[in-house]
């Protein structure tokens, strides 16, 4: 049972109590910050309902690169969610240029996330 925390066209952020698991889908191009402006306080309100220990899927096959003040905001956000106790993060990637821009932030924030080709296999990773 997934309960959504936020849904903008820019992206969606949703849970799953049980699981323990936090999902988020980022779509295109995010100009900068100010395209997203709720974006951190809806990361504060995932990890309310998520117990230290949690999981995170990220679905990234449709992001675009983004400018570097954007760069930023997904620092701050996963420091906050590696503050919050996160376990492991899947991400899926579709675009090759946007996945070594996440990449490049997961290994400044000490992120500890691994890429998949497919939800099955991050599923079957973050369960394990």
């Amino acid at each position: 049972m997934t309960t959504s925390i936020a849904q903008t066209p820019q992206y969606e952020l949703s849970v799953n109590k049980i699981r323990n698991r936090a999902y988020l889908t980022i779509n295109g191009f995010w100009r900068g910050p100010e395209v997203v402006p709720e974006y951190l306080n809806d990361w504060k309100k995932t990890i309310a309902v998520l117990s230290p220990g949690f999981t995170l899927l990220t679905d990234a096959r449709e992001m675009k690169i983004h400018p570097a003040s954007v760069r930023t905001l997904h620092e701050q956000a996963q420091t906050m969610i590696v503050k919050a106790g996160v376990r492991r993060v899947a991400e899926l990637q579709g675009d090759k240029v946007a996945e070594m821009q996440l990449d490049g932030v997961s290994k400044e924030t000490k992120m500890p996330k691994q890429s998949f080709n497919t939800q099955q296999e991050a599923e079957e990773w973050l369960d394990s």
